[in-house]
């Protein structure tokens, strides 16, 4: 490569972080209930749907007031 070897470092050592940081998550994951881990698998899929789609549009969402307060 033509880049000064500080930028490899650096950015070798990024991949690692996130390598690291990647694999940490996938443990706790493992260690979770199935129930929570569904969930949370739901909901990371929600949100790259979300991200992929661009479009940001807010979601029509109502406030509905507790029975009896």
């Amino acid at each position: 490569m033509d880049a000064a070897s500080f930028v490899i470092d650096n950015l070798t050592a990024q991949i690692t972080s996130y390598e690291d940081v990647a694999a940490r998550m996938r443990e706790r994951m493992a260690t979770l209930p199935k129930d929570d881990r569904a969930e949370l698998e739901d909901a990371a899929a929600v949100l790259r749907r979300v991200r992929a789609g661009g479009d940001r549009k807010l979601l029509p969402l109502t406030v509905v007031p507790k029975a009896g307060g």
